[in-house]
């Protein structure tokens, strides 16, 4: 019988020791996810359809990636409100949507919408805009360009350096030092 011994190396001993094997290791890594897809994309949208149906809104059809998609939109049905602005906007906003998210204390908690995080940043988005002087359809409809922000962010993370680490530590990961992992 025959006994062979190789070398193996978590991915920050790789790092360290061998460092164009890591990089190798890393793009890998990195067009898994790609082919994977974005982990929380189904959230981000469940995010998206929930304020806009609490706005009364039926969401029609919609073109929605990163920032780098040329065509990021949504389209929705018209309603009465589209065209208020300034405060009957913002009025609107309070009466049909803040109130709804708002804790026995009278707390804004977006996070009442779905639950996932991305429920802050879209009514954030939302405030802010009608704030800025937009109509209440435009403010909905910017939301494509807040979801398109979010996906930057989101893929940003999923193929970072540091989410490999940590998802190679956390699998217990090893690799040769050619970087193939075993």
């Amino acid at each position: 019988m025959q006994t062979i011994s190789l070398e193996v190396y978590s991915a920050e001993e790789l790092k360290e020791h061998h460092p164009k094997a890591f990089e190798e290791a890393f793009e890998k890594f990195k067009q898994s996810q790609y082919n994977f897809g974005l982990a929380w994309e189904g959230e981000m949208f469940a995010s998206l359809k929930a304020l806009i149906d609490l706005g009364g809104y039926e969401l029609m059809g919609h073109s929605l990636g990163g920032s780098d998609c040329q065509d990021n939109h949504l389209e929705i049905n018209e309603r009465d409100c589209d065209e208020l602005k300034g405060g009957r906007a913002f009025a609107w906003l309070e009466n049909n949507i803040l109130s709804k998210l708002r804790d026995k204390k009278g707390q804004l908690d977006a996070g009442k919408l779905t639950g996932y995080c991305f429920d802050y940043d879209l009514v954030e988005d939302l405030q802010k805009s009608i704030r800025g002087g937009l109509t209440i359809r435009e403010a909905f409809e910017g939301l494509a360009y807040t979801y398109a922000e979010q996906v930057d962010r989101e893929w940003e993370d999923q193929t970072s350096e540091e989410r490999f680490l940590d998802d190679a530590e956390a699998n217990e990961w090893q690799f040769f030092k050619d970087g193939r992992r075993v």
